[in-house]
């Protein structure tokens, strides 16, 4: 294994949370750990309320955890302020939610390019890089199109275009396929398995929906506030793949 593949993109240490509703502390996660190596794409997974979106916040700098650490490239987010925060999400962190926000009045590629101008860099350096994600993602001849023209499938491909923009340390995607049907939400995980192995794009991903299990490199289960199992997914197409040309390479 490579010495980019062994590169800890993500590190999740001790991470507790409570919230205190009407004088009472209720606990919703219990310390969570896990590491997340460059390149894995991981689902997140584990029924309504068990805390996922909580966990997601907090390690994209939202909501604080009670106890607990998120270090990201050697940084831990939370040991800095609120404005140092935004700047190491925008410049380090993209995000795909399941419903996307757009400015209207701008084209799919101005929308895209809009992370530029917030990063510092000109509008036009924006569009340029902007460019070559929309063809990435397939959607090219939509560039000059509104966003709310567009299908919930393609509105989804070219919030994954946006998420890449400053070329981020991982991309969190909060269930991007919870508003698609099954043949668009395929058509958008087949996508993202495809960047992230061909880019080594490190995605922690939550869904619920079981069917598209096959696409991560690892399944981590979540329930009540804890990680109740955490493994390499034995039926991810890659990983069969690679298992196969192992056993091939074997007999020869």
């Amino acid at each position: 294994m490579s010495d980019i593949q062994n590169e800890i993109a993500i590190k999740v240490k001790g991470i507790k949370k409570h919230f205190i509703v009407g004088g009472r502390e209720i606990p919703i996660l219990h310390g969570v750990d896990f590491e997340i190596k460059k390149g894995e794409f991981v689902l997140l997974v584990g029924p309504s309320g068990c805390g996922k979106s909580t966990l997601l916040h907090i390690i994209y700098g939202l909501e604080a955890p009670t106890e607990g650490t998120v270090d990201i490239g050697g940084e831990d987010e939370w040991s800095h302020t609120k404005n140092w925060r935004a700047n190491f999400r925008n410049d380090n962190i993209g995000f795909i939610p399941q419903q996307p926000f757009w400015i209207k009045s701008l084209t799919v590629i101005e929308n895209i390019a809009i992370p530029a101008v917030i990063a510092g860099k000109t509008f036009h350096e924006g569009i340029q890089i902007a460019a070559k994600l929309i063809e990435l993602v397939g959607m090219s001849e939509w560039s000059n199109h509104r966003p709310y023209d567009l299908s919930g499938g393609q509105q989804q491909r070219v919030a994954l275009a946006r998420s890449l923009l400053l070329d981020p340390k991982f991309v969190i995607a909060d269930e991007p396929t919870g508003n698609l049907d099954q043949k668009a939400g395929e058509q958008l995980m087949e996508l993202l398995q495809n960047i992230s192995q061909q880019f080594q794009i490190t995605i922690l991903m939550v869904t619920h929906n079981m069917d598209q299990y096959k696409f991560g490199t690892r399944i981590i289960q979540m329930v009540d506030g804890k990680i109740t199992s955490d493994a390499a997914n034995k039926h991810n197409y890659r990983a069969m793949k690679a298992e196969i040309n192992l056993t091939k390479n074997e007999k020869q």
